[in-house]
């Protein structure tokens, strides 16, 4: 279970092949928490990180928006939840580690959306193995900008009913 940054925390080991999001994680994570510009969620063994992803709240253009997005809205910026960052060191990547990473995100997004008026999740893929780890949990891509993806709180929503049902069925299913 993810957990917000703090000072006790091992970033200097961190390696996910990418040394702008290393740099990231080891030089403004903090600063930008301090800042109340993001609040960065780890994942550790240990003390050490091995994982880690941030969010911070915007506004994206109703242009550049996916057209699910923009049905109903009227021509103004979207207000969004922004995963800026998420990384997994090499060394457990392939443990499922980021699909962990990136459920926290939403679940925390859903959360925020009860108290103030977010319509997505936005991402700015890195590159195409990002943005297609994106598109297989139902994020859209950008008609303008295809490294610029969305995933509507409502699918988050249906989607965390749709398990919560299945779960419930093998439940009922374990007591007979």
């Amino acid at each position: 279970m993810p957990v917000l940054l703090s000072g006790g925390h091992a970033c200097d080991g961190f390696d996910c092949g990418n040394i702008v999001l290393n740099e990231w994680l080891r030089r403004y994570a903090w600063q930008n928490q301090q800042a109340n510009a993001a609040k960065t969620f780890v994942v550790c063994q240990g003390s050490q990180v091995v994982g880690y992803y941030s969010l911070a709240v915007g506004a994206a253009d109703y242009i550049g928006a996916p057209e699910r997005v923009r049905k109903g809205l009227a021509r103004h910026p979207i207000p969004v939840s922004i995963l800026a960052r998420l990384a997994v060191d090499i060394r457990h990547q392939g443990k499922k580690v980021g699909r962990g990473l990136l459920k926290d995100a939403c679940l925390r997004t859903l959360r925020a959306a009860d108290i103030a008026g977010i319509r997505a999740v936005f991402v700015h893929a890195k590159d195409e193995r990002a943005r297609a780890f994106y598109e297989r949990f139902g994020f859209e891509s950008s008609p303008i900008h295809p490294l610029q993806l969305m995933l509507l709180i409502k699918d988050i929503k249906k989607t965390l009913l749709s398990v919560r049902a299945r779960r419930s069925k093998c439940s009922s299913r374990d007591a007979r």
